[in-house]
Order: structure tokens, then C-alpha cells, then sequence
């Protein structure tokens, strides 16, 4: 059995008789049905409440005044029934006031058959996908205005589009007052530790195309002038063509974090003290193995338990925790890993102290600093790094300790280096006759030289930017292999200039310290 096609019930509202009969006749002509004629706003309600018509033909004027347009926005708002209006010549006010009753299409007069057939097939499928995109708006504006953190949304040009209530309260703007703003003056965002101002995070999303993350000591300066602690981080959006529709921006009031990150650097400095201690007068090897253990178990071990159920947690239960949760199950895991390479910094650091035996032995330094910056992940929201080694002679050394030199040495310039718009790194020698002198440097903002003799003291802020956490214990482990090869270490940098740190190494074997 042939299947039946429904066909599309037209509802015709015209004030002009003829012209009403005419136009139905050329509709059923053209395979539609009449659901019913009306000439005034009032009948044409009624009908469409009865009739429930798929589409509305509607002319604007209706006894020489615009009640077409009244009836129409009945339709559309309440009933849910698409509109095309009918019209011939009307004056430039009426029709503005007509397109915003966000109509199907528009018919000149005299009608076109094939202009009729068009518009109507056309129009309950444009109100169709018209009324789920404005659900999907509804029910994103509602899942946004409910999040706890700060939603923002821009256009291309980093113009404000919406702000959620989480995000009013934190920046001290309103929807109303944000909206067509740039980013950068409803977002002031500033270095907490220098005060120099920030770039936008959404011009950084929009111009590279990629995530962007917040550094730590990142201070939004509210509209009242209000300084608050942030995370954030900024994102491109997308169609499915890959153009860039606009950025969003998610910011966390970072208060609860630097009160926990103060406590932990609390302990460290007890930890540095206990260090200066031990310096002075030395662990029994089985009493620092006992300490050891006793780290491991009571602090890495819950450490590495969070940082994995936290993973689990965000891969399984991805939909329902949602975007927001996901972002903040990912700092919940930076942190503890941050913490977890800490304490590992620490024992690592008493461990050295220990002068086990050097092993002599000839070390391809090149080899060694190719395979340790390939095993690098790459900083999250960045662009990589490229990676410049220059051909290294020889060196002599323990290269189990060598590695963890350039380990610590790679890992900060890539960590400094992510901050420019072309990330490099390069490692690269001047030779000489007794000690080679290596180097390591980057391209990021440079170094605080004005404290230069702490550089390689635990818990020392090296960096102007501020913006990169760590212990501090590398650099000092760093210092203390390579003076025990013979060698020394030291900075050099010049603002906005990148850094480039020097160590010597032995460049034969007779230069390496005689074992005692």
C-alpha cells in the first residue's frame, strides 16, 4: 500500500476577499490544505487555536492597520505556529516591528506560485530547527546560571555575550552592564606579585586557537576595586567547520587553594629547616631510611590515592559531573601531583646528600638530553616547544646523576618557556680543555637576579613571573651533582630576554674529583 503524505495545513489570513480566495486556490493547486481563512487578528487566533495549522500565511495590514503583526507574535510565542507574512508596501517602521516577531519568510504581493511553494515547505522546517536551538539556549543559560564557577562568554572580538550569576557576583558586573564590554575591562586580570597587567585569556584562547590557563598568582581586580586570587582557564569556541565563534571563560575564586598551598609551604619550611639541620649534622643512614618510609606511607601514598580516584572520577562520570567539574577534578589532580613531586624533591635532595660512590664513566651528553626533553609531556594549553641541541663533546660522570641534571634543568626551561608565543629550548656547549661548559636555555620572561646567591637554595622564587610552582629543591640537587663532578652552576638572564643556566663538567677523566 502506497504510504499517505501528510500534507502541510495552511492557515490564510487576508483582509482583501479576492485575494484571500485567490491565494487558496493556488495552495491547494500546489498540494496544500487549508486549515482555515480569516480576516482580522481576532478570527485569525481563534482559527489557529482550533485548526492548529502547520503554518500561518499572514498579511501585516489588516484593515489598513499592522494587526497581522499582533497575531503573528501570538502564533509564534504561544502556539508554537511558524508565520510568513504577506505583504506589498509598507513603511519602514511597520516592517522592523514585524521582524521582530522573528517571522518565516515574507511573500511580496503579487504571489509567485513557486515563491509560495518554497516558503511554505521551507518554513515548519526552519521553525522546527528555530525552536530547538532556542531550547538548547534555555537549557544552556540554565545549566550556566546554576554552575558555582564564573561562566563568561565572548564573541570573535572578545565583546561580552553573557555573564552567569556566579560570574556577576565574582567580577562585580551585571549581564546588562557587561554585555557588549570588551573582556580585558570586565575581566582585569593582574600578576599577583608584580601587579603588571595581565592579557586577556580570552584574546590569548581566540589568536592561538588553544586552551588557556591562568598563571597561579593570577589577581582579578573587581569593579569595586576588589582583589581576588583566580584560577581560570579560557577556551576557543567552535563550529563544526572549525570557525571561531566566540571564547569562554571559567573562573574559580582561588582563596580556599592559597590557604591550602600557604599551609603546605608552611611544612616546607620546616622541612628547609630540618635540611639545614641535617646539613650540619648528618642522618644515620637508618634513620633516613625510617624517614623515608615513613613519607612514603603516611604523605605519597595518600597523595598518589587522590590523584587516581580523582582521574577514575572525571573519565567515569564525565556527563554528569560536567564541564566544571571535570576542570576542577583536573586541579585537584595538579595539585596532589604538584605535591606528590614535592616530597619526592625533598627525599631526593637527603638522598644526595649521601655520597654514594661516583660512577666514572664516559656520558653522551647530547644522547642523554634528546631522550629526557622526548619523555617531556607537553605544558598544558601551550603551544610545544621546539627543541634545539647542539652537537656536545664527551663528558665524565655518573650519567644516572647527569640526567637528573638536565631532567630538572629541561623540565624548567619548557615550564618558562610555554609563557612566549614560540616556545624554544635549546641546550648547547662551549668546550674547553679541563671542564666543558654546558648550557640549557629558554625563551620566557627571564630570572630574578637580584637574588641570585638564594637561586639554588629550596623555596626560592627565581622566576620575575612568579607563575610557576615548585619546591626549589631541583636546582639545589642540580648544584650539588655537579659540584661533586668537579663542576659549578650558575644563571644568567636579562628581563623578557629568557634564562641560560651554565654548569661545567669534566671534559676528560683525569678533571673528575679523585674518589676520598
Amino acid at each position: 500500500m502506497e504510504q499517505l503524505v501528510k500534507k502541510t495545513r495552511v492557515l490564510v489570513v487576508e483582509d482583501e476577499l479576492v485575494v484571500s480566495e485567490d491565494l487558496q486556490q493556488r495552495l491547494v493547486e500546489l498540494g496544500f490544505e487549508i486549515a482555515g481563512a480569516a480576516d482580522t487578528a481576532a478570527d485569525a487566533i481563534r482559527l489557529a487555536i482550533s485548526a492548529q495549522p502547520d503554518v500561518a500565511l499572514m498579511d501585516i495590514m489588516l484593515h489598513g492597520r499592522p494587526e497581522g503583526i499582533d497575531a503573528a507574535e501570538h502564533l509564534r510565542a504561544k502556539l508554537d505556529i511558524p508565520v510568513i507574512y504577506l505583504t506589498a508596501h509598507s513603511d519602514s517602521a511597520t516592517l522592523q516591528r514585524a521582524r521582530l516577531t522573528d517571522p518565516s519568510g515574507y511573500i511580496v504581493k503579487p504571489f509567485d506560485d513557486e515563491q509560495l511553494r518554497v516558503a511554505i515547505e521551507l518554513a515548519p522546517h526552519r521553525h522546527s530547527m528555530e525552536l530547538k536551538a532556542r531550547r538548547v539556549a534555555q537549557w544552556l543559560t540554565a545549566a550556566l546560571t546554576s554552575i558555582g564557577d564564573a561562566v563568561i562568554a565572548t564573541n570573535p572580538r572578545t565583546e561580552i555575550l553573557f555573564l552567569n550569576a556566579a560570574a556577576e557576583k565574582l567580577t562585580g558586573w551585571t549581564q546588562d552592564d557587561a554585555a557588549g564590554k570588551l573582556c580585558a575591562e570586565v575581566v582585569h586580570l593582574v600578576n599577583g606579585t608584580t601587579g603588571q597587567a595581565l592579557e586577556d585569556p580570552a584574546a590569548r584562547a581566540l589568536r592561538h586557537g588553544l586552551v588557556i590557563r591562568l598563571d597561579p598568582h593570577t589577581v582579578l581586580i573587581t569593579r569595586t576595586g576588589e582583589e581576588r586570587r583566580v584560577d581560570d582557564s579560557a577556551a576557543p569556541i567552535t563550529d563544526q567547520m572549525g570557525t571561531i565563534l566566540g571564547a569562554v571563560l571559567v573562573v574559580v575564586d582561588a582563596t580556599d587553594r592559597l590557604a591550602g598551598r600557604n599551609r603546605v609551604q608552611a611544612l616546607t619550611r620546616e622541612v628547609v629547616q630540618l635540611l639545614a639541620e641535617e646539613e650540619g649534622q648528618e642522618m644515620p643512614d637508618a634513620e633516613l631510611e625510617a624517614f623515608t618510609a615513613a613519607v612514603n606511607r603516611d604523605v605519597r601514598s595518600p597523595l598518589d590515592a587522590i590523584s587516581d580516584r580523582s582521574g577514575v572520577l572525571a573519565e567515569s562520570h564525565r556527563e554528569q559531573i560536567g564541564a566544571s567539574g571535570r576542570l576542577l577534578l583536573d586541579r585537584v589532580r595538579a595539585n596532589t601531583q604538584q605535591l606528590s613531586r614535592m616530597v619526592e624533591d625533598y627525599l631526593s635532595f637527603l638522598r644526595s646528600t649521601r655520597d654514594q660512590p661516583l660512577r666514572r664513566e664516559a656520558v653522551n651528553l647530547a644522547r642523554v638530553a634528546q631522550a629526557v626533553f622526548a619523555d617531556m609531556p607537553p605544558m598544558p594549553g601551550q603551544k610545544p616547544a621546539r627543541f634545539v641541541c647542539e652537537t656536545l663533546p664527551q663528558t665524565w660522570g655518573d650519567e644516572a646523576l647527569l640526567r637528573r641534571v638536565l631532567v630538572n634543568l629541561l623540565n624548567n626551561a619548557l615550564k618558562y618557556s610555554a609563557q612566549s608565543e614560540e616556545p624554544l629550548v635549546e641546550v648547547g656547549v662551549m668546550p674547553g680543555e679541563v671542564l666543558h661548559t654546558f648550557f640549557v636555555r629558554d625563551n620566557g620572561k627571564g630570572l630574578d637576579l637580584q637574588n641570585a646567591a638564594k637561586l639554588f637554595e629550596p623555596i626560592q622564587g627565581v622566576r620575575s613571573t612568579a607563575d610557576v610552582s615548585g619546591s626549589g629543591v631541583g636546582l639545589r640537587i642540580v648544584k650539588r651533582i655537579v659540584e661533586r663532578h668537579g663542576g659549578v652552576i650558575w644563571a644568567e638572564s636579562q628581563p623578557g630576554a629568557g634564562a641560560t643556566f651554565f654548569f661545567k663538567l669534566p671534559s676528560k677523566l683525569s678533571s673528575l674529583p679523585q674518589p676520598a
